[in-house]
């Protein structure tokens, strides 16, 4: 019996993209929320860093010692730090598939960018016999490689943009 579907799949390239197809989705997914994971967390911690603050200032009485107009001051401040702290998470970008792609490319370190092969289409005529048994080559050497696909963890890199720590300081504090 040589018609069995196992051999029918390893050879079939309908069955190979399919696959590919299959492979690289489930790697693209995890890429894209990766990058939305480094997005957002430093616009989430902006906003936990000013709760946090606000927390301190409430648990320390700091409220109890000013009078009426400073609390209402200090409150207006705390009001405009905090919508301060959300407007990043307003301008937020959900991650596209080129983002993902070139994530998974760069993540994996493998030559010839497997994940964007397998997300490629074959641009010249398919009429051309020759052309199209070299892209299938193409694609079945990039989806031999998308095996090793990573999309890698989130870093989000907080220490770049808070070098003094303070989200820390506030965390200390709140404990």
């Amino acid at each position: 019996m040589t018609d069995r579907p196992t051999d029918r799949a390893a050879t079939d390239p309908a069955v190979l993209e399919r696959g590919g197809d299959a492979v690289l989705a489930r790697a693209l997914s995890r890429a894209r929320w990766s990058i939305l994971w480094e997005r957002l967390w430093p616009a989430l911690a902006v906003v936990a860093s000013v709760t946090g603050l606000f927390l301190v200032v409430s648990w320390l009485g700091i409220w109890l010692m000013l009078p009426p107009v400073g609390r209402a001051i200090g409150l207006g401040l705390f009001f405009l730090l905090t919508a301060a702290a959300f407007a990043p998470l307003l301008t937020v970008r959900l991650p596209g598939a080129a983002d993902g792609l070139r994530r998974l490319d760069r993540n994996s370190q493998l030559p010839h960018r497997p994940a964007t092969a397998i997300a490629d289409d074959l641009a010249v005529d398919a009429r051309d016999s020759f052309a199209v048994a070299l892209w299938r080559a193409h694609v079945e050497r990039a989806l031999r490689a998308a095996k090793t696909l990573r999309a890698g963890l989130p870093s989000p890199n907080l220490a770049a943009r808070d070098p003094y720590a303070i989200r820390a300081l506030v965390l200390v504090s709140v404990i």
